[in-house]
């Protein structure tokens, strides 16, 4: 089963961190797990020197380390979690994918950060680089101005979304696997953006009949095959407006997408996983 036995915590000092601290306090005495809260100094391009850098940069590394180190003590200070904190210096995406690689990191948990007028279309480039290399489940949350984010902290409800690809069959058993773990109760949920009617031949009503009854007995035949029988939300229409309608329908406390599908060849998660994400009104655990 899908333990997560360490759990990693990157941390910038922003509000969004602060403000879901009790979901990763949440999670760590769930499962028991090790929590490691990890700050990483951004390196300037042109601290490294070279032919385009046209002035010197000069960085009391060892004053910004100290500081860092400060801070982070700061995180989880009354809480009942001993955290192990470390601050490395780099690339924060490749230094957050290395360590979950070297210390056998189960989950990544990490807020979305988006910038100025564009929020909507961002996840902030380094939790997409992290979403796009990690071996490991990735954890993320994107409305963390939203006071309500808190009341997702006991995970009673989740939300899986599914293609109809033949991996979502292995999918779907992740997904129950996890809700075992949580004693959660979980729906799937799959959009069929064919038969919406905001395209000429999804106004056929019985065109989109047809292809709504097509797409619950493939999803059928992949239950049975994952050996499950959960109830399945389907509706025409744009893959992440579906899932968060169903998500918000359903007070999911979690919305589950297969990662793996981010650098697959075909299912209709692949392009609509980080549009998911952004719109997803609670976290996000991809698989």
């Amino acid at each position: 089963m899908p333990r997560f036995h360490h759990i990693l915590f990157p941390v910038d000092f922003s509000a969004q961190c602060r403000t879901v601290c009790p979901l990763v306090e949440a999670m760590v005495q769930q499962f028991h797990s090790k929590l490691t809260l990890m700050h990483v100094i951004q390196v300037p391009p042109g601290w490294y020197g070279g032919i385009d850098c046209g002035y010197p940069v000069v960085l009391d590394m060892p004053a910004m380390e100290a500081s860092a180190k400060q801070e982070l003590g700061s995180f989880f200070e009354r809480s009942p979690v001993t955290p192990d904190r470390i601050v490395e210096l780099g690339d924060a995406a490749f230094e957050i994918t290395d360590f979950a690689e070297q210390n056998q990191v189960d989950l990544i948990m990490m807020p979305t950060h988006g910038h100025g007028k564009f929020r909507s279309l961002l996840l902030g480039s380094v939790t997409a680089k992290v979403l796009h290399d990690a071996k490991c489940f990735v954890w993320t949350a994107a409305h963390t101005e939203d006071p309500e984010v808190a009341r997702h902290r006991e995970c009673k409800s989740m939300m899986g979304a599914i293609d109809l690809t033949p991996a979502s069959a292995v999918l779907i058993r992740h997904y129950a696997e996890l809700a075992r773990d949580f004693s959660a109760k979980l729906r799937l949920v799959h959009a069929v953006p064919g038969a919406s009617s905001d395209i000429p031949y999804g106004q056929d009503r019985d065109f989109q009949a047809f292809l709504l009854q097509a797409a619950r007995q493939e999803a059928a035949k992949l239950q049975s095959e994952a050996g499950t029988n959960f109830d399945v939300c389907m509706e025409a229409g744009l893959v992440s407006d579906v899932v968060r309608a169903a998500a918000e329908h359903h007070d999911a406390d979690l919305v589950l997408i297969g990662r793996n599908t981010l650098q697959a060849r075909l299912g209709q998660l692949r392009t609509n996983a980080y549009a998911i994400l952004r719109n997803a009104p609670c976290p996000v655990l991809s698989v």
